[in-house]
């Protein structure tokens, strides 16, 4: 078949029926799994919030737009971090989009250390989330939506206020930090 006689076919010609796809019953091994989504390189990204006149932080690369109308992201939490409680009760959060030159925060807020904002130059928002200096971008999230998936939950949100810098974001890959080059 030649490609210009596509345009004549019917679409039926190009439908499966689920029926007649073979599907691996067999379980994904997890570390074969997780070999598998460090190819995918993201943004690196400190999720922080407040609660009860705490300040809370985790570094996240699971966020994903959702929809430009009206803005709206979603963000994976394990359910086992500290933050996870604060961003659930709060129900407000922040997305930080670090700059190349912030790995030293990335590793900060993926460590166990106490008083995580001590030692970090931040300024709080009208809600009071910790915005942090520096970042490259800067996404302010009202919770929509929760919805829990095995170890996390997805915490859907709505933006309710941006900020962006003339910066390069950092990058995770592979288990490492890289910096942008020209795509």
């Amino acid at each position: 078949m030649t490609l210009d006689k596509i345009d004549d076919m019917p679409i039926s010609d190009f439908m499966v029926d689920a029926a007649d796809v073979a599907v691996d019953a067999t379980p994904v091994d997890v570390d074969e799994f997780r070999s598998v989504m460090r190819q995918l390189a993201g943004c690196v990204t400190v999720i922080t919030t407040e609660s009860n006149g705490g300040l809370y932080g985790l570094t996240v690369t699971a966020i994903c737009s959702v929809c430009a109308t009206p803005p709206t992201i979603l963000i994976a939490v394990d359910k086992s971090s500290r933050t996870h409680p604060h961003i659930d009760r709060k129900g407000a959060f922040a997305v930080n989009i670090l700059a190349d030159g912030q790995k030293h925060i990335a590793e900060h807020f993926a460590s166990k250390g106490d008083d995580q904002f001590a030692t970090i130059p931040h300024v709080v928002n009208a809600k009071g989330v910790p915005l942090i200096e520096g970042a490259a971008a800067q996404l302010h999230c009202e919770v929509q939506d929760r919805i829990s998936i095995g170890t996390h939950t997805l915490f859907v949100a709505h933006i309710v206020g941006t900020g962006i810098q003339d910066s390069t974001p950092l990058i995770y890959h592979n288990a490492k930090y890289g910096l942008v080059t020209h795509i």
